[in-house]
């Protein structure tokens, strides 16, 4: 918000890919080192969520820009079909420590060479040097939109939303093993979210451009409802990748629909602080969601006492 995304990204890019790329010095001991890297990794890591990418879109988009959210932030799942395969790849080929290194290479190939040639601002919110807006966009302050009940309606709606889907996707392929399913084909599942995911981010855009918002949130947090519910059932054959690609649909739309929630309700002028705070939170609830799953199980040899918590959450 106050020196504009290109002298925020194209820096945080470099310094994220450099941090990717120390994944390869990870080691027992001492932990410390390993617990650094972990931390800087993720205090540097925002630069590559759709903060800063949907701060830019919000500003050069308005009558279309569910669509337009929905398509850039789509790359998304397009990374989670993807880079499994490529890491999975340079591991065969190499090993885990020069996988990492790759990985640190494919930011600066995938993310930082676009943003460094493409991305650009609209003369309307260049700054000066000092960070004070030529124009004064609209919209509410960060303090003003902190304190309404309708940013911690958001919020929360979209905390518990990640704590559900993301708690039962990162086990779906225990899950699917657990019944029976081959090892390879129920990872194929992960790739198929993927595509949900990339589905789920372009229509939910789509819809919000051409029908009240709230009733696209509400089918993306029943449609995740539907999925963990063929899940806990206990079915087999085709219902448990029904079941993923109903998660996957509503994981894809959740992000999407906070960045264009935050740019109606909120504006610009404030915008990336915003969304920022309201992504930090969801982002808190990415790790509790396995954590849960994982614990339950443990204790229940089942998924199926928290699949119904999530059903509550949702």
């Amino acid at each position: 918000d106050r020196w504009g995304a290109r002298r925020v990204m194209i820096p945080g890019l470099l310094i994220y890919a450099a941090a990717t790329a120390s994944y390869a010095l990870i080691q027992a001991s001492p932990f410390a080192i390993t617990f650094l890297i972990f931390g800087l990794t993720g205090i540097i890591g925002g630069v590559g969520t759709p903060i800063p990418y949907a701060a830019v879109i919000t500003q050069w988009f308005d009558r279309q820009r569910g669509l337009a959210l929905g398509i850039g932030i789509a790359g998304v799942g397009l990374g989670v079909a993807l880079v499994p395969q490529l890491a999975a790849a340079l591991i065969a080929a190499f090993d885990w420590r020069t996988a990492y290194v790759g990985l640190g290479i494919a930011i600066l190939v995938i993310a930082f060479v676009p943003v460094a040639v493409f991305l650009r601002e609209p003369p309307v919110v260049a700054r000066a040097a000092d960070g004070a807006p030529a124009v004064l966009l609209p919209g509410i302050e960060a303090g003003e939109a902190f304190r309404s009940a309708l940013f911690w309606g958001l919020a929360a709606a979209f905390f518990l939303d990640v704590i559900a889907i993301n708690g039962t996707l990162t086990h779906i392929v225990a899950l699917m093993t657990d019944r029976g399913i081959a090892l390879q084909a129920a990872t194929a599942t992960l790739s198929g979210v993927g595509v949900a995911l990339i589905l789920g981010r372009v229509l939910s855009g789509w819809c919000l451009d051409r029908m009240w918002g709230p009733y696209v949130a509400v089918t993306f947090f029943v449609l995740p409802m539907i999925g963990i519910a063929l899940l806990a059932s206990g079915a087999t054959g085709i219902v448990p990748y029904v079941g993923a690609m109903a998660l996957g649909l509503g994981i894809g739309a959740e992000v999407d629909l906070m960045a264009f929630f935050t740019s109606r309700y909120f504006g610009a002028r404030n915008y990336a602080k915003i969304y920022g705070t309201m992504f930090g939170i969801f982002a808190f609830g990415v790790g509790i969601g396995p954590t849960l799953s994982g614990g339950r199980f443990d204790l229940f040899r089942s998924y199926t006492t928290i699949f119904m918590v999530y059903e509550v959450f949702l």
